[in-house]
């Protein structure tokens, strides 16, 4: 399978490794891709350049890659509850349950919703490794809500791509601790790797670019004069910990953030209240717009209810 990608103009000057690992599916690893390159699956369309990781791409450069086959790894499959939304031959859509990881990995050997979905469909695309079959794109381990899962490796890369092409609309919803200053707002924070909490990402403007709108929905204020804000968001690019990141930048991390909020034990009981409750897009392969929508989840209701004694 190939896949072209052409350099825009807020990816130039970057690395190839880097400018790939921006432009491919997030489950494209950096470490996978500097395999490619060096292994000349990477291509400079109408060149004979020979390519490293550390080309610096120019403006309108047209590269392709060929995704080389991989051995499906044999991970077990597991029976969980998984609802699914809408299933064709080549990909499914989901309902994540919250508390499982999108995939594993060495830091969390629980099972992950691909042993669940290994459990359910008998193949999945191999493209983002041995260790991610099916999975195009990532939800946090305590985020529930939706995903689209590959099949196959020919839909896995025409999904890559509109993700790539910020053609597939995402529409998330979170309770805040405290409220924005701004009811409506844009946050452009970059975001990378934290650089001492291995686990945790942070605001740093060396980081990868990183945009998440929002537009505050309700307030409430508890009894304890705390307050406390419902958002509706959508991000235009995916990064790891994104929306947890950014509004904790803000001072209003998400209500049970365990990681990232000093409140977070407090509400552990709701779990973390962030969930994806909207994804639409533009059917791989045919001429027509695939749009889903979930109602909130139970901690959100319940939060809803008895948040004003907090």
């Amino acid at each position: 399978m190939k896949l072209e990608i052409e350099v825009k103009e807020e990816y130039e000057d970057l690395r190839l490794d880097s400018f790939l690992a921006q432009t491919t599916s997030d489950d494209i690893s950096r470490t996978a891709i500097q395999k490619w390159i060096k292994s000349k699956h990477v291509i400079l369309k109408n060149s004979e350049k020979p390519l490293k990781p550390n080309y610096i791409v120019s403006l309108g450069e047209e590269f392709e890659i060929t995704i080389p086959k991989k051995e499906v790894f044999h991970l077990n499959p597991v029976k969980m509850d998984i609802p699914i939304l809408y299933e064709e031959e080549e990909f499914v859509v989901i309902n994540k349950p919250a508390g499982i990881s999108s995939h594993g990995g060495p830091s969390d050997p629980t099972p992950s919703l691909v042993n669940g979905l290994l459990y359910y469909f008998k193949n999945l695309s191999t493209v983002g490794g041995e260790i991610r079959p099916g999975i195009v794109h990532r939800l946090d381990k305590p985020t529930s809500g939706i995903m689209v899962i590959a099949k196959t490796d020919r839909a896995h890369l025409k999904l890559a791509t509109l993700f790539q092409n910020r053609e597939i609309e995402k529409k998330y919803f979170a309770w805040l601790v405290q409220t924005p200053k701004l009811m409506e707002g844009r946050i452009t924070s970059p975001i990378a790797r934290h650089p001492t909490e291995r686990l945790k990402m942070c605001v740093n403007q060396n980081g990868r670019k990183s945009i998440t709108n929002y537009k505050i929905l309700k307030t409430i204020v508890s009894k304890k004069g705390r307050n406390y804000s419902l958002a509706e968001i959508h991000i235009e690019t995916g990064r790891t910990h994104q929306i947890r990141v950014h509004f904790q930048s803000l001072g209003c991390p998400v209500v049970g953030d365990m990681l990232y909020s000093r409140t977070g034990e407090e509400f552990s009981k709701f779990g973390l209240l962030l969930f994806a409750g909207s994804l639409k897009f533009k059917h791989p392969f045919k001429k027509k717009i695939l749009e889903f929508e979930l109602p909130f989840p139970d901690n959100f209701k319940r939060f809803d209810e008895v948040g004003i004694h907090y």
